[in-house]
């Protein structure tokens, strides 16, 4: 007896794969939401209320107001285009709507407002990949003493 879910024909591997991005990508939100908190403290507050591309533009604005000569403004700022061109991708995979491919495999096509882009596999684990390094690059500017700065002045306060 098959199941309802397993009469929607798609290879594990590519489930695996979309499932495997969008966690890396919630992963990575989290790190800019946490970033974006140690910059502009309330943040955390508010991001209930607000999408990926919302998130990633009030992290470019918070990071826009550092002063230039702040030691992690150019990773930041860097980090800050990194995640807005990955919301931009994420929004690509999730809105895309299953197709049968060339092969008859079954995968997702995104062709709307922002283009063209068939998700292969390969895409998706490429896409997986810079999120997972733009997670670290978060990481690293949070642990490297944004959040022990945050929580010793959130203490005084």
């Amino acid at each position: 007896m098959t199941t309802e879910a397993e009469r929607i024909p798609v290879e594990e591997r590519y489930l695996r794969a979309v499932g495997r991005a969008t966690y890396k990508f919630a992963y990575l939100e989290w790190g800019i939401v946490w970033l974006a908190e140690t910059l502009q403290v309330g943040f955390l507050n508010e991001v209930r209320k607000l999408t990926a591309g919302q998130i990633a533009n009030r992290f470019s604005q918070a990071v826009g107001t550092l002063a230039d000569r702040t030691p992690e403004k150019e990773a930041l700022t860097l980090l800050a285009s990194s995640f807005t061109a990955l919301v931009e991708d994420l929004n690509r995979l999730v809105h895309g709507k299953p197709v049968t491919a060339t092969g008859g495999e079954q995968r997702l096509l995104y062709d709307g407002k922002h283009g063209h882009k068939d998700w292969t596999i390969e895409l998706i684990e490429d896409f997986a990949a810079k999120t997972a390094i733009a997670s670290i690059e978060a990481g690293q500017l949070l642990h490297g003493g944004r959040l022990e700065k945050y929580q010793k002045n959130r203490a005084l306060s």
